[in-house]
């Protein structure tokens, strides 16, 4: 399962941000995660609402961070409990309409804390590998990794400086799947990237 974290400030300008997206459009990717990190919350459903509206493949579903308000009203695949959310996943589901839930953890401890919350389908662990997303975040490491996947009873889903050279680590490790900014963002050729972080999964 590769997931691509959108990040606006990986580009110059909107224009080019929403001409990045509808190439993602036209690759095999089957996971797109909308994450509008230092905007206020007006802006970020405006970002939500016209993303989703150049999304016209259907293979392709979309995660919404934070703002179940609009991923209910785009009725998207997802939504992501971001790990400063006290949001439960049965709530996180019913205002958001999203059949699929994810929540983003740090430590043993928020492990342990929602380990038990059947309504969450998945935890997004971080931050594995040094990150320019999350420079001054924690380093858990592939070997963290492996013990928080041990101790989980849902899958993995890895975040944090990972692209195609270092992934295969993560998959080595365990991990159901990972979340991916810079190495798509920064692509040169979008569709082969896609390819190859996919083939990691097939």
């Amino acid at each position: 399962m590769i997931i691509y974290v959108t990040d606006l400030s990986k580009f110059s300008t909107e224009e080019i941000f929403f001409d990045h997206i509808c190439q993602i459009t036209r690759t095999n990717l089957e996971y797109l995660q909308l994450r509008f990190k230092g905007f206020n919350k007006s802006t970020k459903k405006n970002l939500i609402l016209k993303t989703s509206n150049l999304i016209k493949s259907k293979n392709l579903k979309i995660i919404v961070n934070e703002d179940y308000e609009t991923c209910n009203r785009i009725n998207a695949f997802g939504y992501h409990i971001p790990s400063f959310s006290e949001l439960n996943g049965k709530n996180a589901k019913k205002f958001s309409g999203a059949s699929w839930i994810s929540k983003s953890i740090h430590t043993k401890k928020e492990l342990l804390k929602y380990n038990n919350d059947k309504y969450i389908d998945s935890f997004v662990l971080g931050t594995i590998f040094k990150s320019n997303s999350h420079p001054d975040g924690n380093i858990l490491g592939i070997n963290n990794l492996r013990k928080m996947i041990d101790l989980s009873s849902k899958p993995i889903i890895a975040i944090g400086g990972i692209n195609s050279t270092n992934l295969n680590l993560i998959v080595k490790a365990g991990a159901k799947g990972a979340a991916i900014i810079t190495d798509i963002a920064n692509a040169k050729n979008i569709n082969s990237k896609i390819k190859k972080l996919n083939s990691f999964y097939d």
